[in-house]
């Protein structure tokens, strides 16, 4: 696998790693060896040890005295704390999108992600259902250009695509789910029905944290 300047060298090796854990290639408590990821990848080790700074700021390794870098657990409780916790700022974002939304055409970014959305379930393409989620987040921080909740929130967004692997591996995982949640947040959003929209979204949230 070729890295190249284009993009940041180091957000390229992080992009790839990241990648490994959000799918579940790498497992928790997986020790991510330097001098092996710089071998495979024809990189500098201090390329690496950069990736995992950024990747440790996604919360999706831990950086442990003599030991090096870990992929960061996913016990139950941390998958409720996390599920709480996205859930809630997520809700506080559309709310406020809600709130200044209402009959503007900034609404267009949400509109393409949903349409992506509606393409992946209807191909089954499950990674291309989750980038279509991410894309809506996206499009509503856009919307609202808020900086700290969007740093925030995309600081998260990474935990938050890995936490969507481990629902979409559950026997209950239907992907219409996710569909008609986010026709529903859209029409809730265009209403400027705030109370609506933290009600999808806390619904949503709280499923999907039972079911990962």
């Amino acid at each position: 696998m070729g890295f190249g300047p284009a993009v940041s060298l180091t957000e390229q090796i992080a992009e790839h790693l990241g990648s490994q854990i959000i799918s579940g290639a790498l497992q928790p408590l997986d020790r991510i060896q330097e001098l092996k990821v710089a071998g495979e990848l024809g990189v500098s080790r201090g390329s690496v040890r950069e990736a995992l700074l950024i990747l440790e700021s996604r919360h999706l390794v831990e950086i442990v005295p003599r030991r090096g870098a870990v992929v960061s657990r996913l016990e139950a409780s941390e998958i409720a704390n996390f599920s709480e916790l996205f859930t809630g700022l997520l809700a506080s974002l559309f709310r406020k999108l809600a709130a200044v939304a209402k009959g503007a055409t900034g609404q267009d970014g949400l509109r393409i992600a949903m349409h992506q959305i509606e393409h992946a379930v209807e191909s089954q393409d499950v990674e291309q259902l989750f980038d279509g989620q991410r894309e809506f987040i996206e499009a509503g921080l856009m919307v609202l250009n808020n900086y700290y909740l969007s740093a925030v929130i995309r600081g998260l967004i990474p935990a938050g695509l890995r936490l969507a692997h481990l629902v979409a591996m559950h026997p209950d995982f239907d992907p219409r789910d996710s569909l008609r949640y986010h026709q529903a947040l859209l029409q809730a959003i265009g209403a400027g029905d705030e109370a609506h929209v933290g009600q999808l979204v806390s619904s949503f949230g709280r499923r999907q944290g039972r079911l990962a």
